[in-house]
């Protein structure tokens, strides 16, 4: 696209490249609000994956093509987005080929409580929808055991087998109690049938993994190239893994030594794992976590509003609600709607309960967990101004392009989130609370841990074994928690984008605070920040700064 042509053009060039995308990842539209899709599985076959390969080909070829948009405009952002967007398809594709090593990355297609979550249609129509889907599932899993190569390293096959396992149980078990409980009373029999055929399917696609056990080896890593090469389509970032990894270690060490300093101020001569102990002792009860959580947020938002932090362009309040029976691995989560959806906007801040036939002893290490200090911690990071007022942002600011509705970054999505808890504290409404800020500390701990595992494993051949040694060792996690973490990086190595999206974020801030001088406030950076949807980092500091220089980072 040139820069003299009509924006209208340009908006109808997009929505032909998205509705291509949607087309072959029904469920991605599905998500996003366009009900259309509803119902629907990609079509993975060899033969339509070639034929999305050359669609994606010729997309990038004619974006190349087509010139910048004019620079910095709204058509720019767009342009950028769109090619960074195809660019990681095709990687992805292409290089990564998940189908063939990591069936983790497919097994989110197949998740259909969203129908049941989500009043944007009648129920009827909705169960409608699922079971069309669950229909599907069978041959949806034939697919992606013919797929699968001999080269799944044993621990992305075991968190496969666990994933599939848990889905098969969500359609016999959570999904029936979640019809349940939508009080209706009438279930149709296909949804049933459908229910338990999908399930079944899961069982057969579990046993087939389970199979390769015996002759998977521990090699799951992707290699230096394609990491490097994740960063550069995933987030713009072109520069190298040393440099990289020297961002994350210098952040550990200095969260570490806060970490000590925040410790001995609140209980000299005590150690930090002592003084962790001690301050999460002090945590709602069993029957007023949803209450006194919904209580906090009230409480964060008019700190937001009082201390002028950053715009909130909606009277809206998510509903604070039970995490449902299927997702209760996550202490707590936003389900915010889709970014186009017209009808089912509500959004939902799952927190996880106890169980009623836990022990009192499980009760309270669950209760611990959400410690009062720690509680608002995950409420800033997942509420506000989190994911929740981030989408209020996308929601009611101004009317963003559909490229940037869609084309997202992991780094900024997550990044501003976990941004937004150093944020909080480094103002008056972390003043005075050492134990906040302790809180946020072992929340960045976390995020600098699975920022180096995730290289180290997937570049330095660093074991899972080490890597959990190493969440246990730099953010005082148990054995239990720490290996979960250390196994999620060896799927998803894309998370090391919490720390990554954050520092971007904070250099863009002292940048964008130098050039804007005397006119700087921090409510005008959020703003203006948000305003672009969730684009690379790298793209909002061309948008962004007068001189935004070599290097994000």
């Amino acid at each position: 696209m040139t820069q003299s042509q009509p924006g209208s053009a340009f908006q109808e060039l997009t929505q032909r490249l998205v509705q291509e995308f949607w087309d072959f990842y029904p469920t991605s539209g599905a998500r996003i609000g366009r009900h259309e899709y509803d119902g629907r599985l990609p079509d993975l076959s060899p033969v339509s994956l070639r034929r999305r390969v050359e669609q994606v080909e010729q997309t990038m070829a004619f974006l190349e093509a087509a010139g910048s948009g004019g620079e910095k405009s709204d058509d720019w952002l767009s342009v950028q987005l769109l090619k960074l967007f195809f660019k990681r398809e095709h990687f992805s594709l292409t290089e990564l080929k998940p189908l063939e090593n990591n069936p983790m990355r497919q097994v989110g297609y197949l998740n259909v409580g969203g129908y049941l979550l989500r009043d944007y249609a009648p129920l009827a129509d909705r169960l409608r929808s699922a079971t069309q889907m669950m229909q599907r599932v069978p041959a949806f899993l034939d697919t992606l055991t013919a797929a699968l190569g001999d080269a799944i390293g044993r621990p992305v096959l075991e968190m496969s087998i666990e994933a599939y396992s848990g889905m098969a149980r969500f359609y016999r078990r959570d999904l029936a109690q979640a019809v349940a409980e939508s009080g209706d009373g009438t279930v149709p029999s296909e949804f049933n049938d459908a229910r338990e055929s999908a399930a079944s399917a899961l069982d057969r696609f579990v046993t087939e993994l389970e199979g390769r056990l015996s002759r998977a080896t521990p090699e799951f890593a992707i290699g230096s190239s394609r990491y490097s090469a994740m960063l550069e389509t995933g987030e713009g970032l072109g520069v190298p893994l040393a440099q990289v990894e020297a961002l994350g270690q210098a952040d550990l060490e200095r969260n570490m030594e806060q970490l000590a300093q925040v410790a001995e101020s609140i209980s000299p001569g005590r150690g930090v794992a002592e003084v962790v102990a001690q301050v999460a002792g002090s945590h709602p009860s069993a029957e007023g976590l949803l209450p006194e959580t919904r209580d906090m947020l009230e409480g964060i938002r008019q700190a937001l509003l009082d201390l002028d932090l950053i715009t909130i362009p909606s009277e809206d309040r998510c509903q604070v609600v039970e995490t449902p029976a299927y997702m209760r691995y996550a202490f707590a989560a936003m389900d915010s709607a889709g970014a186009l959806e017209t009808k089912a906007t509500e959004s939902f801040y799952y927190v996880t309960p106890v169980e009623p036939d836990w022990t009192a002893q499980q009760q309270e290490e669950w209760l611990s967990n959400f410690n009062y200090d720690t509680l608002r911690m995950v409420s800033v990071h997942e509420v506000y101004p989190g994911h929740f007022v981030h989408h209020l942002h996308n929601r009611y600011g101004r009317d963003l392009p559909l490229a940037n509705r869609v084309a997202t970054s992991y780094a900024f999505t997550e990044g501003w989130a976990h941004y937004t808890e150093q944020m909080m504290v480094e103002t008056e409404y972390g003043a005075g609370q050492p134990a906040l800020h302790l809180t946020q500390l072992l929340e960045a701990l976390v995020r600098n841990c699975r920022f180096l595992c995730s290289i180290w494993m997937h570049t330095q051949g660093m074991s899972v074994d080490d890597a959990t040694q190493f969440f246990m060792d730099n953010a005082y996690m148990g054995q239990l928690p720490a290996r979960r973490e250390a196994m999620r990086g060896t799927f998803d190595p894309g998370y090391l984008s919490y720390t990554l999206g954050k520092l971007m974020i904070l250099k863009l801030r002292e940048d964008f605070q130098r050039e804007q001088g005397s006119a700087y406030s921090l409510k005008g950076f959020h703003d203006r920040l948000l305003s672009y949807g969730a684009p690379p980092v790298p793209l909002l500091r061309q948008m962004m700064l007068t001189e935004p220089g070599d290097s994000a980072i």
